[in-house]
């Protein structure tokens, strides 16, 4: 990551624009980026320019009406169990339930962004399945997924979502060994575009799940949550 001391040139400008837009940069390096944009009109354009470019993906996100299951396991996901909210991360009992082992943590590597570069050239994408995940304060993030080549893009829709002004939403996907890999910060007010690589995927999405926690402003400082986990969501195909 370079410092607000050490420009890159400009063809690495641009590719470090792509990486903030994408989600790709460790938390402190988008601590570094956001402090450029208020000084650096260029690289501030260079965003915007990469932030335009993605849009017209999330506009082919076409509605789809979901299966009776989806509603019955939303429902089944929300329901009360008996246990503290509060502790979801570290509860192994919960993440059995989801049909996961316990495990490690990750990080999502910057391959991600060389598929979405790709895709951005894709004249279709099919939707596979979704994940809603329900805030346990208030609203939801809906994330459809969507067959682009070997891999997916993910477009996470906020509806009445509330933030602290103080804080980040992180988006997590959750592996079948329980290991998690950090997406990117979630925005309440637009939606957000994350790739999905065909490692990530593995065997298949429907063995996935994705995960939303509050963390402090630019996600953790980790590379793992740290703040409560206010939502949790298996994918559910279409």
């Amino acid at each position: 990551m370079n410092t607000p001391e050490s420009d890159p040139p400009e063809d690495d400008l641009n590719a470090l624009a792509g990486e903030y837009v994408l989600g790709l940069l460790a938390p402190e390096a988008v601590a570094q980026v956001e402090e450029r944009r208020r000084r650096d009109s260029a690289f501030n354009a260079a965003v915007n320019a990469w932030q335009i470019r993605l849009l017209p993906l999330t506009e082919e996100v076409s509605p789809v009406q979901p299966r009776a299951r989806v509603w019955t396991g939303i429902a089944a996901e929300i329901a009360p169990r008996g246990e503290k909210k509060a502790s979801l991360w570290n509860n192994l009992k919960f993440w059995r339930a989801l049909g996961f082992g316990a495990g490690g943590f990750g990080v999502l590597g910057l391959a991600a962004a060389l598929v979405a570069l790709v895709w951005l050239r894709s004249p279709s994408l099919v939707p596979i399945a979704t994940a809603t995940l329900i805030s346990q304060h208030d609203g939801v993030f809906v994330a459809t997924a969507q067959q682009a080549g070997a891999g997916v893009l993910l477009v996470v829709s906020p509806s009445q979502v509330s933030v602290p002004a103080d804080k980040s939403a992180e988006l997590w996907l959750v592996l079948p060994t329980g290991k998690t890999q950090a997406l990117g910060l979630l925005a309440s007010d637009r939606p957000v575009a994350v790739t999905l690589t065909p490692l990530q995927l593995g065997g298949g999405i429907a063995k996935l799940a994705l995960a939303v926690s509050i963390e402090p402003p630019g996600g953790s400082p980790t590379g793992v949550a740290t703040g409560p986990i206010i939502s949790v969501a298996k994918f559910l195909p279409l």
